[in-house]
This record gives C-alpha cells, sequence and structure tokens, in this order.
C-alpha cells in the first residue's frame, strides 16, 4: 500500500501542509488555519484514503501545541525534524525561493527519505519533560531579571553614594527590606538609630544592630546631596520590591520543579552523580532524550569532537559548532561544581593535568567522562557509586578513574 508523508510548516495563525506519496507526487497542498475544527477537518480528509500516514514538525513548542494535541488524539504517527536539517535539505532543491509551501514540501520529502528521525510522543515521561521545560525557561527568565534589576540598583546605589552601595548586600532579604524604605545617605541620617533597629527588626531582619551601624557610618560619611537624588532613591525603593518579588517568584519555582523531579523515574538517578543538584537535574530532563550510547549525548552536548578530513589531511578533529547549548551547560556546570565535591572527578582532572592538557581540555575531558557515567546510570537505573579506595591506597583518589569501558559495560554501577 502506498504510504503518505506530510510536512507541516507551522505558523502562529495559519500552518501549511503538504503531504506526498511515495514517489514525491503531492497529493495536497494548503494553507490551513489554526483551530480544531479545521484541523479535525483535514484529518478526516487524509484518512478517508485508507492510507498509512506520517506526519514531520520542525516545531515542539508555541504555536504547534494545539496541532501535537489534535495529532496525538488521533494517535498519528508524528516525528521531529529540527530547523537544522530542515536548513541544508531546502538546499537539495532547486532556486533561492522561500515560501511556507516549499518549507512544508521539504520537511515532507526529508521524513520520507529518512528513518532515522525521533518520534514525537504524548506519554507520561513527555508530559513532565514539557512541564519541566516550561518551568526551567521561566526561571531562566527570572535569573535573567534579576541580574538586570541587581546590576541596575548598583549602578543607581553607586550614583547616589558609593560608601552605601559598599555597605548593602543585594543577595540578603535584610539589606533589600532596608533599601526598600530608606536609599539615600540623608534619608538615613533623618530616620536615625531607632527607627532603623525598629523597622528592621518589625521585618525580621537577623543582625539589625550590625547593620544599621554600617549603614548610618555610610550615612554620616557623605552630607552632600546629588543632583536628582530623590528622583533616583524613589526609582531604587520600587526596584528593591521588584528584585524582592522575583527572588520569590524564582524559590517558588524551584520549589515546584524539586517536586516533579523528585517524582520523575530518573530524578534520583541523575541527582545521585556528584555535582548535579536538582535544578541541573531538572534542566537535563528537560532538553535530554532518548540515546543509543553515551557517544550520541556526548554529540548531542557538544562534549565530542567533529571530525574534519579532506585529501592527505587525516585525523583532525575540531570543536562542534552544532550542538544543544542547554545540555552543555547542564555538563560544564557540573563538571565544575564536581572537582569540588567529587575525589573520583577532581583524580580525573589532575591526571590529565599531570598529563599535560590545560584547564579547559581537562575540564572537557571530565564532562565527557561524566557523559559515560551517567549514560550507563541511566541506562542500568542504578544511582551513581564511587569506587571504593583500594586496599591500601589510603585515599580514593588513588584509584583508576578513566575506566570508560567499566562505565558502559556490564551491570555493576559505573564509576570513574
Amino acid at each position: 500500500m502506498v504510504s503518505l508523508w506530510a510536512g507541516v510548516d507551522v505558523g502562529k495563525t495559519h500552518h501549511h501542509v503538504c503531504v506526498i506519496d511515495d514517489d514525491a507526487t503531492v497529493i495536497l497542498s494548503e494553507r490551513l488555519p489554526n483551530d480544531q475544527h479545521t484541523i479535525s477537518n483535514l484529518l478526516d480528509r487524509l484518512t478517508g484514503r485508507q492510507q498509512p500516514i506520517r506526519w514531520a514538525l520542525d516545531m515542539l513548542t508555541g504555536p504547534v501545541e494545539l496541532l501535537l494535541a489534535v495529532l496525538h488524539d488521533r494517535g498519528a504517527d508524528i516525528r521531529y525534524i529540527n530547523s537544522t536539517i530542515a536548513s541544508r535539505m531546502a538546499e537539495a532543491f532547486h532556486g533561492e525561493r522561500k515560501t511556507d509551501a516549499l518549507d512544508a514540501y521539504v520537511l515532507a520529502q526529508t521524513l520520507r527519505m529518512r528513518d532515522d528521525l525521533p518520534a514525537i510522543t504524548a506519554n507520561e515521561a513527555d508530559v513532565s519533560r514539557q512541564q519541566l521545560r516550561l518551568l526551567v525557561a521561566r526561571r531562566l527568565d527570572l535569573v535573567e531579571d534579576r541580574l538586570r534589576i541587581i546590576n541596575r540598583i548598583q549602578h543607581l546605589l553607586t550614583a547616589i553614594s558609593p560608601a552605601l552601595a559598599k555597605v548593602v548586600n543585594l543577595e540578603r532579604k535584610g539589606h533589600l527590606r532596608l533599601l526598600a524604605r530608606w536609599q539615600s545617605p540623608s534619608g538615613l541620617r533623618h530616620a536615625g538609630e531607632d527607627e532603623i533597629l525598629a523597622y528592621l527588626r518589625q521585618h525580621k531582619v537577623r543582625r539589625v544592630k550590625a547593620l544599621t551601624d554600617k549603614v548610618l557610618t555610610a550615612a554620616h560619611g557623605q552630607t552632600v546631596s546629588i543632583p536628582g537624588e530623590d528622583t533616583a532613591a524613589a526609582i531604587l525603593a520600587q526596584m528593591a520590591l521588584d528584585l524582592e518579588t522575583t527572588n520569590a517568584r524564582i524559590t517558588e519555582i524551584e520549589g515546584t520543579i524539586a517536586g516533579i523531579v523528585a517524582a520523575h523515574e530518573l530524578g534520583g538517578i541523575i541527582t545521585s552523580l556528584p555535582g548535579i543538584g536538582t535544578t541541573l537535574a531538572a534542566e537535563f530532563l528537560a532538553y535530554a532524550g532518548t540515546y543509543r550510547s553515551p557517544a550520541a549525548l556526548a554529540a548531542h552536548a557538544g562534549l565530542a569532537p567533529v571530525t574534519r578530513d579532506s585529501g592527505k589531511q587525516q585525523g583532525h578533529l575540531v570543536s562542534p559548532t552544532r550542538y544543544h547549548r542547554g545540555l552543555r551547560r547542564v555538563f560544564s556546570l557540573s563538571t565544575f561544581a564536581a572537582l569540588t565535591c567529587c575525589p573520583q572527578s577532581r583524580a580525573y582532572y589532575d591526571k590529565k593535568k599531570a598529563g599535560g592538557k590545560t584547564h579547559r581540555q581537562a575540564s572537557a575531558a571530565l564532562a565527557r567522562q561524566r557523559v559515560n557515567v551517567l549514560w550507563a546510570c541511566i541506562r542500568d537505573r542504578t544511582p551513581y557509586q564511587p569506587r571504593p579506595p583500594r586496599p591500601g591506597s589510603g585515599d580514593s583518589r588513588s584509584s583508576k578513574p578513566d575506566d570508560t569501558n567499566a562505565a558502559v559495560s556490564g551491570s555493576a554501577p559505573p564509576v570513574y
């Protein structure tokens, strides 16, 4: 029976659908409004042809959510084609024009020619993954907002009073409470010690006496007023409140993320690897897919070198440029943390440094080794367990850290 291959170029208000058969003959090519009734009607028409059909999409979130929900409800076979593959495949077709119809046709042709495209499913694990994607993205947005607000507060506070800017620690809630009430040296001098102490104690700030003495010392050290001081102080008060609100939202989201990670079947396994906490585990679960080997995971995370051979030049390796930045961030940050909390990781790093590697090269080698370990832990559904020190070695750092085969084969718990 002839199969049908459908490519969908996703848009905000409309999608373009192109359906071809096994001979690459276009069966259907039309613009489709992004609403459930129209999508269902199209699926009814294609189902009436009594031919198996497979769908290809180039997006996983955003405007494609409704289309995905309708396709999953119908039990459709859906595959994902990332933008890089779609762009490279488009170069194989003649002309320089770019239209929605051509993009959908390229997706359908790619789907027809390749059988290794990842499937888009709707099981419980994918629901958790989608939740983590949204929460991780929101948390990163809030973290960026917090950094922007902190930088702006520091800039304005330094303009008003450099001495006060050195005293106030924007990472502490009590200091933000103080800054929300008094922002200038004149305001602090006018309030006086008793009023400041009473205000801070009312808001349950710790070490109120030490903080009050510091800010009053800074206030008495500057008696001149800066032009525009009152306006800047009003802005600072509002931004201090905004920073408190942003911190509270980040804490709330991190609590929700921690609950999802704890309930996930792989949550405890991933967090068992030294250097990976709840936040990085959530990012890994949000970004990672299913991999046939640790090499595939390393390639997706940008930790595997790419071969560039031509003519007489053989064995030339370069750093990859096409990889998932989020996954790379997970392994980079966790590797940096593992250097201080994991003796096995530190021993492996020191061995590479002793072999003449730079810090960057040794860190990359350690991150690649940790990919092997994490992949084996997930494959075996076994939490990470460090290798005990050998008898007479005295320290676990002396154990052999680079036994890659032991980490990725066999049923024993993976070790460094």
